[in-house]
């Protein structure tokens, strides 16, 4: 009965800590904020120990992760936002696209004749280019094209998930190809364009010019749910196992079932969301528009919190994100109409340093001494340390317990009493 007992108290507890959902990766601080020459052309992009930076002045320019020192600057007039994977950096300019070492800059290869409209993707060992008429899928390695396919028309980054590339016009169609050679597998569409575009676990989501978010099955493109907004969707999608996140021009940010649909919370924010979500760490980040960024619980849209950042961000410019073994990273670009640019780095914000007495500048430190580490065990043996055992007859038997002795009050330090007088005072009036 015991054991069964223990067993079934185990078995609850751990169904408990299943349902119940993970606590955000947080706290997170500013790191380091430097100031920037001149305005920046596209959001910045971090890998490794860089963070790449395209200028308006037609550089671009690496700055160490780790103090945002420059590492390297080159004359780059970069068109549409840039990617970088592996110790490459990938731009598009100048009609061409272009692979260069992130550890100092130089040119790895040149893909000419291709104009890119859409932001640059890297995915496993490919880079995926949108141009006016077609999406190229060139090998990140050597910039060999590993195959092409008619797609006109599309503006957005196209969306990955496992075998299959998703892309969503503004003609309303949504295109599923295969990654591996480009096959058509099925092209569907909504109603007055695709505004943005997602995947993740076998569904394709889809925000539409219909004000409508849209659901489709990844293998068949078949509509499995759609969702009445009432605004514009844009911008980064975010999807999880549970939820799909999104922003929409009302200045609400939303999570709906993945499977049904449901609207599970939403959140509304009092200024205007730019470049739609990003979930990492349990935490839904919103860049809006001003000086702050804030930060939601993926379980129930309850904020976690807003960063206050140095200077107004722009729509052009969202942060730069990443998750590390030390814990979330951000890279933000702030400027806006004060034109005093910056890049500041979020991280994560780690104990306090232990700084000795001694080494303290304040009076009468030179009496304080630092404690000595020590076992608990050692300090409070009353509290987890057992009693000491000891033999029957060292107690004495039969046990004896005595009341103690009554002391008057009187005989206790600094108190005196003295006896009631049993005349009653005189009232007034009387």
């Amino acid at each position: 009965m015991a054991f069964s007992a223990l067993l079934l108290g185990l078995l609850t507890a751990s169904a408990f800590a299943a349902d119940r959902p993970a606590p955000p990766r947080l706290p997170i601080a500013a790191k380091w904020s430097v100031d920037l020459t001149t305005a920046v052309a596209s959001d910045p992009v971090a890998d490794g120990d860089r963070v790449f930076l395209a200028l308006r002045s037609a550089h671009l320019v690496a700055l160490r992760a780790a103090d945002g020192g420059e590492a390297w600057r080159v004359e780059k007039t970069v068109s549409v936002p840039f990617a970088a994977a592996d110790g490459l950096v990938f731009i598009a300019a100048d009609e061409a696209i272009e692979a260069l070492s992130a550890a100092d800059g130089r040119s790895v290869w040149l893909l000419p004749r291709v104009k890119a409209v859409a932001p640059l993707v890297v995915a496993g060992t490919l880079l995926f280019a949108v141009t006016a008429e077609e999406i190229v899928a060139v090998r990140a390695a050597d910039g060999a094209i590993a195959w092409r396919q008619p797609a006109g028309g599309v503006d957005l980054p196209p969306a990955i998930d496992g075998t299959r590339v998703y892309l969503g016009a503004k003609d309303g169609r949504i295109i599923a190809l295969d990654v591996a050679d480009g096959t058509l597998r099925w092209e569907k569409y909504v109603r007055l364009g695709v505004t943005a575009i997602g995947a993740g676990a076998g569904r394709v989501y889809a925000g539409a010019g219909d004000k409508r978010f849209h659901c489709l099955n990844a293998r068949s493109g078949s509509p499995e749910w759609s969702f009445h907004v009432g605004a514009l969707i844009n911008g980064r999608l975010a999807v999880d196992g549970d939820r799909v996140y999104f922003s929409a021009l009302d200045n609400v940010v939303r999570a709906l079932d993945r499977a049904t649909g449901n609207q599970r919370w939403k959140r509304p924010l009092n200024r205007r969301p730019i470049a739609g979500v990003r979930l990492l760490g349990h935490v839904v980040f919103v860049p809006i528009a001003g000086a702050e960024l804030v930060m939601l619980y993926d379980h129930d849209g309850v904020p976690s919190g807003i960063i206050t950042l140095a200077g107004d961000t722009s729509r052009d410019t969202p942060p730069a994100f990443r998750e590390t073994e030390a814990g979330l990273e951000l890279f933000v670009v702030t400027g806006g109409l004060s034109n005093l640019w910056k890049m500041t780095h979020i991280g994560p914000a780690g104990e306090a340093a232990m700084v000795p007495f001694a080494s303290m500048d304040i009076p009468g430190a030179m009496f304080l001494t630092d404690p000595v580490l020590a076992p608990i065990a050692q300090v409070l043996p009353w509290v987890l340390g057992d009693p000491v055992l000891q033999p029957l007859e060292d107690l004495g038997w039969p046990l004896r317990m005595d009341d103690p002795p009554l002391v008057p009050l009187t005989t206790l330090p600094g108190l005196q009493l003295r006896p009631l007088s049993p005349v009653l005072p005189p009232r007034r009036g009387a």
